[in-house]
């Protein structure tokens, strides 16, 4: 069953082979590698909204090393734990990017012999094109995560990670008693990056529960904290290419980071989980 809604009026969207219409056929065609672009051109603020393909790409490299592995196997535990004995989820990660977090979702459920529906979603092309290019078990959708091409109340859980997060529109496509589930960087994340690389150390972090309030029963944060030690250049590099540090950073604390060959660095993450009363 498609969960979809079109873009232009807003009605649901039916699959057929490889195009999506709606009753008043509005038809968007499935790219080759096999996503759906339902990104309207009116929305775009840029011409190519999202991460850029060199960012993409450094992230693709720098997470298939498994440095961010145990980020994943904790988020994969409490939504097991989370679903239990039901079948037939649907799950929304929103932000998905390149899909390394969604496919080893895919692949946990799969193993536990769960059945859901998982849609990856991210407003970057170039990241919804290397996603679909690679998995090929997830539909894959370009779209805005402030309008969300998804039917009121279809969703049993939105997965948001290290992305902005839309508390309202999040509330809309769950289900009463569905769960928003946030991964947000601690206070300690990457903190010998900053040190190498500003004069002025400044730890101040995000916390998504000052943000996600009305609708919403808090149930719990679990905090996701350990050290690797990068032991190539080109890690660290891609590691500081798939940061928002890549655009507000000195360029001399930048050549200090290339400089160096060998970096430990600190892994720290809170998940936050959340219920749609």
């Amino acid at each position: 069953m498609c969960i979809l809604k079109c873009p232009v009026c807003q009605e649901k969207l039916k699959k057929n082979d490889k195009s999506y219409r709606c009753k008043n056929n509005h038809t968007f065609d499935m790219g080759k590698q096999g996503y759906v672009n339902l990104h309207m051109s009116n929305e775009k603020r840029s011409k190519n909204p999202g991460d850029d393909k060199k960012m993409i790409v450094s992230r693709k490299n720098f997470l298939e090393k498994g440095y961010y592995k145990e980020i994943s196997e904790t988020l994969n535990k409490i939504i097991k734990k989370e679903i239990g004995d039901k079948n037939g989820i649907n799950i929304l990660d929103i932000g998905c990017g390149e899909g390394y977090y969604t496919n080893l979702l895919r692949d946990n459920l799969k193993n536990e012999n769960i059945n859901s529906h998982i849609i990856g979603i991210d407003i970057s092309k170039d990241g919804i094109i290397n996603a679909s290019r690679t998995y090929k078990e997830i539909e894959w959708i370009v779209a805005s995560g402030s309008n969300i091409p998804i039917a009121d109340e279809s969703l049993d859980y939105v997965i948001c990670m290290f992305s902005y997060i839309d508390p309202i529109e999040y509330k809309r496509v769950l289900k009463k008693g569905g769960k928003l589930i946030t991964v947000s960087t601690g206070e300690y994340h990457l903190v010998e990056i900053k040190e190498v690389v500003y004069e002025k150390l400044k730890m101040d972090y995000y916390r998504p529960t000052q943000d996600i309030l009305d609708g919403y029963n808090y149930e719990e944060l679990v905090n996701v904290k350990y050290k690797v030690e990068l032991e190539d250049g080109k890690d660290i590099k891609n590691l500081f290419d798939m940061t928002p540090y890549r655009w507000k950073s000195p360029k001399d604390g930048v050549e200090r980071l290339f400089n160096l060959s060998k970096l430990k660095i600190t892994i720290d993450v809170n998940i936050d989980v959340f219920e749609k009363n």
